[in-house]
């Protein structure tokens, strides 16, 4: 009869051998590494005017860390790298607020904002976190 105790103990050091691996080699760490938006088939569509994003946050990581655009009827917003919690806000040449929100960066990259109902004039866009803020204004006809 086999002894089914000294069974499950072999199968347990074979499990614990096949993850450790047979072989004395290093395991090596791969870096994470976000991925852009426009390598993701992800890009600002052609129908939006770049708005020019000035601030630690637009150029913290990079250029072209966000993207800003604004069509007719529509703001883009696409994040090329994570920021974690960012708060969007849209103010209008009075100071008023027109929009606010706080998106999730790590599972959100792209906001669109519709913009069609909303009175012809210059807006600015303010977009801030933890590390700091951005914005850029356009005008809405």
């Amino acid at each position: 009869m086999v002894n089914l105790h000294k069974m499950k103990r072999k199968t347990l050091i074979f499990v614990a051998l096949c993850i450790l691996g047979f072989s004395s080699r290093e395991i090596q760490a791969i870096p994470y590494k976000t991925i852009p938006i426009h390598n993701m088939g992800r890009s600002m569509p052609h129908e939006y005017n770049k708005i020019e994003l000035h601030g630690e946050l637009a150029t913290l990581v990079g250029p072209n860390a966000i993207e800003a655009g604004a069509s007719d009827d529509a703001i883009y917003i696409g994040f090329n790298q994570s920021f974690g919690n960012v708060s969007i806000s849209i103010f209008n040449s009075m100071g008023g607020i027109v929009y606010n929100t706080v998106v999730n960066t790590d599972v959100q990259h792209v906001v669109i904002i519709p913009f069609a109902n909303v009175a012809s004039g210059s807006y600015i866009v303010e977009l801030s976190n933890a590390n700091g803020y951005a914005d850029g204004d356009f005008d809405h006809d």
